[in-house]
């Protein structure tokens, strides 16, 4: 089947955003519509149409989406209008239509839009235009003509309040509701700064209460910095809570006495919370900015730094390591090129020159493999690969180094025809890596086993486990790590303490898992697990 075909119908978030702006819509232009001066056959405030569409923005994705939820704010808007303003059916449907209207043609003129991210200034205006003045200014023009069709007095009055309404309506809700998010909140972490959360929303709540009301002596230019305070101590959640603080405040002001106009004194009301909130939430978004900027400059400063503690303990190690093999090359070529030596002994001694040159050449490589993962330039060529074939391999080849003891590597319980996908070569290094560690920390009589199975989570496992001191507790977290080496062995090991974190860097660059447990003084087993290759055809 498709994969178009089999997503459902009606997404869960879908049915819930629409639900969400039907009801929203509906307690939203109801309280407007209670709140309007008797009188006025349109509301004075009307947020419901940005609510309406900040929901569209974020949830829909297509017009069959948008479809829907125009058909929810349409039956709230219908709700709405017939409970709170008691107008006709002419009327009652009129508006509802013409909210409709208003929103689908924003919805056509804005396209898909997740958040405000903006250009350039122009880029800022142009869609000012499009989404919060056109749409109103057809609304207003069928507003005025359903007034007019149904009768009622002074059309050209309830088209300009409309424009008005959805105007500063949209001013005020639309970037508090396209700009926060539930992730910004928690990045607030409130539990942690409760205290301050109350102490903050408590001032903006008493220099309102206190600043708002005086007429003599106006101090309402506090409400705003009141406000900017709260917006840079909680962002966007914080400029939507002061918007909220100051609209109760404002509606809930008694009217005083040779005041203006009642409609008049709402849109100027408006008209201060819509600056309030376009003042507020540029803030919260220029401080935001900030905040990436300054996470990103700490997140670069910690990688230079771990960079550098890197580099240095790299040179420290390298220089230890590289000391040794390169003294017994030199001193033993010297030895051959003088003839001081006998032709019985020549073989032996040039068999330790390979060896160390070997050491050499696997430090070279394990070093080039991490500086390529620190570059993310690590090349994986993942194909279907024979477990049991690659572990003879690596066994066959690990037996030259066994020179710690007289261990031998049993194979056992191999699942057969058992193949992953995974690099053959990188799995081969991974392996070396892994029966290497187990030749070099166990005891010198046990053998070291070697098994593979499928598992039922689609992933084939590979362990290795060995006899021995085993991983004490306080050095398990940082077996991974580079350059690290058990201090309990009793023994000096050969190497450079990169085995292991070589292997891990490549079974997770090939989608797999590593991982061990050990019990101090027993056993130690490590395994791999990588994605099962897909059976071959017959």
């Amino acid at each position: 089947m498709p994969a178009d075909t089999a997503r459902p119908f009606l997404r869960t978030d879908l049915l819930l955003a629409t639900l969400l702006a039907a009801v929203g819509f509906f307690l939203l232009g109801f309280g407007a519509i209670r709140l309007t001066p008797q009188g006025s056959p349109i509301a004075i405030i009307w947020p419901a149409n940005a609510f309406a569409l900040c929901l569209m923005l974020r949830y829909g994705r297509n017009w069959r989406d948008y479809g829907l939820m125009l058909a929810g704010t349409f039956v709230g808007d219908l709700f709405g209008n017939g409970l709170g303003a008691g107008s006709s059916m002419v009327l009652t449907l009129g508006y509802s239509l013409a909210n409709t209207l208003e929103i689908g043609v924003c919805m056509a003129l804005v396209g898909k839009v997740r958040a405000l991210r903006f250009a350039n200034v122009r880029a800022a205006i142009a869609f000012g235009f499009k989404a919060g003045l056109v749409p109103p200014l057809l609304g207003a023009t069928a507003a005025m003509l359903v007034t007019w069709a149904g009768g009622g007095h002074d059309a050209f009055a309830a088209g300009r309040n409309w424009l008005f309404a959805d105007v500063l309506g949209f001013c005020i809700i639309f970037p508090i509701g396209m700009t926060i998010s539930w992730r910004q909140i928690q990045k607030l972490r409130l539990p942690q700064r409760l205290p301050l959360a109350v102490g903050a929303v408590i001032l903006m709540l008493g220099v309102t209460v206190l600043v708002y009301p005086l007429r003599f002596y106006s101090l309402q230019f506090l409400i705003l910095p009141a406000a900017l305070l709260l917006t840079a101590r909680f962002r966007i959640l914080g400029a939507g809570t002061a918007m909220i603080i100051i609209t109760a405040v404002i509606l809930a002001d008694p009217m005083p006495p040779k005041s203006l106009d009642p409609v008049v004194r709402i849109q100027y009301l408006q008209l201060f919370v819509a600056v309030c909130s376009l003042v507020c939430v540029r803030a919260a978004g220029l401080l935001n900015q900030r905040d990436l900027h300054q996470a990103i400059i700490e997140r670069r400063h910690r990688r230079a730094v771990r960079a550098s503690r890197f580099k240095s303990q790299l040179l420290g190690h390298v220089s230890h390591e590289v000391r040794s093999p390169l003294s017994a090359i030199i001193g033993f070529s010297s030895m051959l090129e003088s003839g001081s030596l006998s032709p019985e002994r020549a073989p032996e001694f040039a068999a330790i020159i390979a060896h160390n040159g070997e050491l050499l050449q696997r430090l070279h490589d394990d070093l080039l493999d991490l500086s390529r993962a620190e570059a993310g330039a690590l090349t994986i060529q993942a194909e279907r690969v024979a477990v049991g074939t690659t572990l003879i391999a690596c066994i066959k080849g690990i037996r030259l180094d066994a020179t710690l003891g007289g261990k031998e590597v049993l194979m056992d319980r191999i699942e057969d025809a058992l193949a992953v996908r995974a690099d053959p070569v990188r799995l081969a290094q991974i392996l070396n890596n892994l029966i290497a560690n187990a030749f070099k920390y166990g005891d010198n009589f046990s053998p070291i086993r070697v098994s593979a199975h499928a598992r039922a989570d689609g992933f084939g496992r590979i362990e290795i486990a060995n006899t021995g001191p085993g991983i004490p507790v306080a050095e398990r977290r940082a077996v991974f790590l580079p350059f690290r080496r058990s201090q309990l062995v009793g023994r000096s090991v050969p190497g450079a303490g990169l085995g292991l974190s070589i292997a891990k860097l490549l079974v997770e660059a090939q989608g797999g898992r590593i991982d061990f447990e050990s019990e101090p003084g027993r056993q130690t087993r490590f395994w791999i697990d990588l994605p099962l290759a897909a059976k071959a055809a017959a």
